[in-house]
Order: structure tokens, then C-alpha cells, then sequence
């Protein structure tokens, strides 16, 4: 903790931290490949010299860049000459996600210039090695298990399918994609038997060793888990040397120290806590498991006591970071299990015979193209069964989820018995908690309708007491509403409703589509100009072969008893100040006497159309269009005459909304204005003769 504080204190000193803002040319190295994203691209860069109408320097640091327009055709370790403007992020998040990375700067680029590949012969052979080798694997297999391949040997995540990365989280696989011990020990065991076959002595053979983990490390460009695995096989390696071979969780403890003596920010890292956690529940806990599973063959239990160990170890960070933890995630990696080594080693077998001999190569590669093809079968399968969910959060998670790992530990590793009133307790108390939560997961009493807090966007899941399951929109972040879905019990959607293409509606839509078994979606089927989520999110239904539909006003669908009408758009817009906004499709929903108006962000053009067409506006209860902006007919809400408005927004605001004028024009109606952003998660049920509105806050 001190030295992390000496750390910190080095980092408000520096001179990046003192120069912005200012006009900058700087030197120095790519640390990460460019990532591209849907506005760019960033990466982060090791500065070597910077200068400005200030002076030039000398120095060591980082600095996150980001540019406009596609990647720089550049990897990691490429040295590189940039300018633009350094500043320090005006968002708070944005600046104390960097500063746990040790970065304290951003570096918008006006000019980029790659100047050469590292200048590290080390580095360089890395390059080299990575570069070859992804040239053959694209040459041998299909893009997508070209993608899974570079993922499962390296850690390379630039080629990977969209749709398999999000199957591969929704079952809990995704740490096949992240390079780890079980990567370290399959590059380093047939080094080892090498060096056996050649009869070397301990020092060649520990400094072969040594040699083959460094390599792999800056291989797979130093992520925090393979630093872990590599720290561990090299302090086993001098272990042996030396003659003095150390436990497991001695080596673990070890590496841990040793890591965060060189990177005091690694303790900020959720991979490098995930991989500690991981390698320390198994250690601890995958040999006591795997004797109480001895009905099962002895491969399966070992297999199963260190798949439960390492899920017991990470549950608790997973809830504490990400608020889930898929229930399925041990029998997909069970079933997992048998495939991972097949499809690595065969596939980088069959990229480096086809190196040599094109023909073998091939060969290599269908054979290994079995064991991927059932990978990406269990993910997609497993990722949509009907299994639950662990959802929650919070520090009282983690404590909790420590606690309990570090007693189940404790009890099997001594074999005590627990008191018997302690199991007494858990009889009586286990069977009240399953049935208090199955009756809480169950279908709502009435229409009820869940708009879900995702700041500036919109998401809401409509419930009939049928059982019916219908969302409306995704919000703008990629997992909030599949987590909120998950934490209602929801095991299909019957609809999906992308109202229009823009990013604050659609960006949660393709992991929803990957979690969820759909029976329908609709949207618009607009053309619009630069609209990247959209094309994301039409990748998606593809992906996952879900009928989708472009409705027009008239169009009417039904979900049992739940009925929705479709009021617009009437065709597609031209010409308006936002064309997308007014194509948004607006729905009258009713259920028995019961009425929802979801109005998506339809703007005056659109509702005067509804206006002269006299479409059935009036509804108990009205989601209110674009956020609340200035952008609605006064009489548009006075046709509505809603008992209850809800406006879907975020805070702070930069767009003005909810604006003043709204606001007004709602209240000279006589309705109840519920807020997102100040009231969080907002449930409206329809019970009895009135509704009630139920706020998270």
C-alpha cells in the first residue's frame, strides 16, 4: 500500500499530468494494438519524448490516444510519432478508469506516423512470430474460427466474431479468450520435453524454460493473467533450479507480491483479480472437491473440482464488477472442457506445418476445426438455456462471497463437520429462500411495465400476468438491460421492439438477442448514414437467426392477450430535423382495459401525422418521447391524457432534457411525471382500478 501511495504520488507529479492542455508531438511505443470503435479508435501508448511551444522532453509514461477515422494499420510494440492536443478527461469516470492503469492523459491525435517496428530484438521476434503466425491461421481456416483460434492461443481479440465473444460471455467461457496458466503450461511442457529429449542440464534447461515463458508473455502483449501465469512458472522454474520447490499457493503468493512491486496499478486490473482469484480457488479448493466427487470417473472429477473451485473463486469479483454470474457456467465449462487443449493444439499445429507444407496444414486444420465448431455449439446452446442467473452486487457480495469460499475451504481442507445446529439452521433457512425468490420470479398480477434506469437511452420490459414478455428498446450500454433481464427471472422475450437506429436504443439489443431465445423483432428498416450500432445490432438477428419485421402504422400484433398497435411510422422520413427520431415506431399497448403509449423519440413531424390521422392516442399511461425534449406538440400530450408519464433520461444532461417547456405541457395535463434519473429503475403496474408506480429509490 505504501509504495502503491509513492506510486500515486510519482503519477500527480509527472510531467504529464502538468502539461495539458497542449498542442503536443510526441515519441514512443503502442503498448496495446489500436482498437477500433464505432466514433475511432485508441490505444495506449508508452511515451518516450514529447515536446510543445513550451519546451522538449525526456521521459518516461503512458498516455491513452484516441483518433477519428479507421485503425492505424499498426500492433504493439510499433514505435510511432504523434500530435495532437493532451489533456486531462473532462469525465470523471473516464479520468479514474485511466488513472488505474497509471495514465493520467489523454492524447487526442491530429497526426499519426508509424515509424518502424519495436526497436527490441526481443520485441521485434515477437512481432515477427505473431505476425507469421496470424497470416497462416487466416490462410487455414474460416474468418470466425480464425477469430476463435488467435483468442484461445493468444489472447488476440481484433479478429474475433462479435456474436461468438458474446455467446462466450453469456455462458461464462469468455476466459477462454484470455490467455492464462493453462496457455503458459501447454507453450512451456513440450519446451520442457524438448530439453529432456536433448539431456540438458538444469541451468539450459531453466534458462530454455525461462526464455520460453518471457517470450509468450510479451507474445500476448503482458496482459495481467498471463503476467500472473508467467510469474508462477518462472518462480516454479527457479524453484526446481535451486532444489527448494514451493507449494502452489506459496509460488501464487509470491507472484502476486512480485507483480505488484514492478506494477503497484495491476491491484486495479478486474483480469489480474479475476486470475488471482481464479488460481487461488483452485488451490485451495480443486483437489478437496475432486475426492468428494469419486463416484465419477477420475478425469471428470478433477475436471469438475477445478471448474467449481475457480468459480467459487471468481464469483464473488464477478458480482462485486459486473452485478452476474451466468447459473450455467459450470456445466459449460464442464462441457468445454474436453475441446479447449484439441482445438489449440491442433490449431497452432496445423498453422505452423502449414508454414511448410500447405497440404499437411490443411489437414492439421479440419481435424481441429471439430473440437472449435463444438466450442462455438455449447457456447450458443448454453448461452440462451433456461437457467438462472446469479445477479447482485455490491461490497456486501464480496465480503460475503469471500466468506463463504474461504469456510467451504477451511471445512473440506480439515475435514470437520459443522455444528449441527449450524445444520439445522441451513435446513430451515435454504428451503424459505428458494421459495420466497420463485415466488418473487414469478409472472406479475397485472400489465406491468419495467423501464430500467440506463441513463441517456431508453429500455422497457412489458409483463402481462399470461406470462407474455415483450422489451422495447436497449439502452445505450452493452450489458445493462440483458443484467436487469436476467435479475427479473426472464427466460424468452416474445418481442423486441428497436423503435429506431440510434445508439441510446439499440447498443444493448445484440447482448440481449445472444442471452435470450426471441420470438420476434421489429424496427424500422430505415436507411440512415453512419449508424454503426444499427449494423451491429442487424448483424446480431442474423447471428442468431431471429425473424425480424418493419411495421407501418396500421399493423397490429399480439402476444396473447397483450395487444399492440402499431400508430407509426407511416413510412420512412426525409427531410426533417431528424429523420430517424420520426421513424421511430410508436406502439398504443393494451391489455384488456388497460394502455401503455411507447412513443420511442418521435418528434413533431410524426406525432402531427398521428394528430391528423386520428390514431388512438389516449393512454393510462405514457413513456414520453426523445427523453422529454423540446421536440413534442403541446397537443400531442393533451390527446394522450395520461394518468402517468415516465421520462427515460440521463444525469447529468448535456442535451437539456427533460426540457422546461415539456415538463409545463405534461403537467397541464393532470399527469404524474416519473423520472429515470431521479427516480432509478421505475415499475408502473396496473392493480386493480389504479396504477402504482414503484421506484428503486
Amino acid at each position: 500500500m505504501a509504495w502503491g501511495a509513492v506510486q500515486e504520488a510519482r503519477l500527480d507529479g509527472s510531467l504529464l499530468a502538468r502539461l495539458p492542455p497542449a498542442h503536443v508531438s510526441a515519441l514512443g511505443a503502442l503498448r496495446t494494438d489500436p482498437s477500433a470503435g464505432a466514433f475511432g479508435w485508441s490505444a495506449v501508448v508508452d511515451v518516450s519524448s514529447i515536446g510543445s511551444d513550451a519546451g522538449a522532453w525526456t521521459l518516461r509514461g503512458s498516455v491513452w490516444a484516441s483518433g477519428h477515422g479507421p485503425a492505424p494499420p499498426a500492433v504493439r510494440g510499433d514505435r510511432i510519432a504523434l500530435s495532437g492536443v493532451l489533456l486531462v478527461p473532462d469525465d470523471p469516470g473516464f479520468a479514474e478508469a485511466l488513472r488505474r492503469k497509471g495514465i493520467v492523459a489523454e492524447l487526442q491525435i491530429s497526426r499519426f506516423e508509424l515509424l518502424g517496428p519495436s526497436a527490441n530484438p526481443f520485441v521485434r521476434a515477437t512481432q515477427v512470430f505473431r505476425a507469421f503466425v496470424g497470416r497462416s491461421i487466416g490462410r487455414l481456416f474460416p474468418a470466425r474460427e480464425a477469430g476463435l483460434l488467435m483468442g484461445l492461443a493468444l489472447g488476440d481479440d481484433s479478429r474475433l466474431d462479435p456474436a461468438l465473444a458474446r455467446d462466450f460471455q453469456a455462458t461464462g467461457l469468455g476466459h477462454l479468450l484470455v490467455v492464462s496458466g493453462e496457455n503458459v503450461a501447454m507453450v512451456l511442457g513440450p519446451m520442457l520435453g524438448l530439453a529432456m529429449l536433448l539431456r540438458l542440464r538444469r541451468w539450459p534447461r531453466f534458462l530454455l524454460g525461462l526464455g520460453t515463458v518471457v517470450f509468450f508473455v510479451v507474445l500476448t502483449g503482458a496482459e495481467p493473467s498471463v503476467m500472473r501465469a508467467g510469474v508462477m512458472a518462472a518462480l516454479t522454474l527457479l524453484g526446481v533450479l535451486l532444489g527448494r520447490p514451493r507449494s502452489a499457493g506459496s509460488i501464487l503468493a509470491g507472484a502476486v507480491l512480485l507483480l505488484l512491486a514492478l506494477d503497484p496499478w495491476l491491484v486495479w486490473s478486474i483480469g489480474f483479480q479475476l486470475s488471482v482469484a481464479a488460481t487461488a480457488g483452485m488451490v485451495a479448493l480443486a483437489t478437496p472437491l475432486a475426492e468428494r466427487l469419486r463416484p465419477l470417473p477420475r478425469p471428470v472429477a478433477l475436471a469438475a473440482g477445478t471448474t467449481l473451485a475457480a468459480q467459487l473463486g471468481v464469483t464473488p469479483i464477478l458480482l462485486f464488477h459486473f452485478h452476474e454470474v451466468p447459473g450455467v457456467t459450470v456445466l459449460a465449462n464442464l462441457a468445454a472442457f474436453p475441446a479447449v487443449s484439441p482445438a489449440l493444439l491442433l490449431g497452432l499445429l496445423a498453422a505452423g506445418v502449414g508454414l511448410a507444407w500447405m497440404p499437411a496444414g490443411r489437414v492439421l486444420a479440419g481435424l481441429a476445426m471439430i473440437p472449435m465448431r463444438y466450442l462455438e455449439l455449447v457456447a450458443d446452446r448454453l448461452g440462451k438455456a433456461p437457467v438462472g442467473w446469479i445477479t447482485g452486487g455490491g461490497p456486501a457480495a464480496l465480503v460475503a462471497g469471500i466468506a463463504f469460499a474461504t469456510t467451504l475451504a477451511w471445512w473440506l481442507r480439515t475435514g470437520r463437520r459443522p455444528p449441527r445446529r449450524a445444520i439445522a439452521a441451513a435446513a430451515f433457512v435454504v428451503p424459505l429462500f428458494v421459495w420466497s425468490t420463485a415466488l418473487s420470479a414469478g409472472p406479475p398480477a397485472g400489465l406491468t411495465i419495467r423501464f430500467f434506469d440506463v441513463g441517456q437511452g431508453d429500455a422497457a420490459l412489458i409483463r402481462t400476468p399470461e406470462g407474455a414478455n415483450v422489451l422495447v428498446d436497449g439502452g445505450p450500454d452493452a450489458e445493462t438491460v440483458s443484467t436487469g433481464l436476467e435479475s427479473l427471472g426472464v427466460k424468452r422475450l416474445d418481442l423486441v421492439v428497436a423503435t429506431h437506429q440510434h445508439a441510446d436504443h439499440v447498443v444493448g439489443l445484440p447482448d440481449v438477442l445472444a442471452r435470450f431465445p426471441v420470438g420476434l423483432v421489429l424496427e424500422p428498416g430505415c436507411p440512415v448514414d453512419g449508424a454503426p450500432y444499427q449494423a451491429d445490432l442487424d448483424r446480431a438477428i442474423s447471428d442468431e437467426d431471429v425473424p425480424v419485421e418493419n411495421p407501418r402504422a396500421g399493423d397490429v400484433y399480439t402476444v396473447g392477450s397483450l395487444r399492440l398497435d402499431v400508430l407509426s411510422p407511416d413510412r420512412c422520413w426525409e427531410g426533417t430535423n431528424s429523420d430517424p427520431n420520426n421513424d421511430s415506431i410508436v406502439l398504443l399497448v393494451t391489455y384488456r382495459e388497460d394502455s401503455v403509449l411507447m412513443t420511442g423519440d418521435a418528434e413533431r413531424e410524426a406525432q402531427q401525422v398521428m394528430l391528423d390521422d386520428h390514431a388512438p392516442l389516449q393512454a393510462e399511461l405514457l413513456k414520453v418521447p426523445h427523453h422529454g425534449g423540446d421536440t413534442s406538440l403541446p397537443e400531442f400530450f393533451l390527446t394522450i391524457e395520461p394518468e402517468v408519464s415516465v421520462i427515460s433520461v440521463g444525469q447529468p444532461n448535456p442535451y437539456g432534457h427533460p426540457s422546461e417547456e415539456a415538463l409545463k405541457e405534461l403537467a397541464a395535463t393532470g399527469s404524474q411525471v416519473w423520472r429515470t434519473d431521479e427516480h432509478g429503475d421505475l415499475t408502473v403496474a396496473f392493480e386493480g382500478p389504479g396504477i402504482v408506480v414503484r421506484s428503486d429509490r
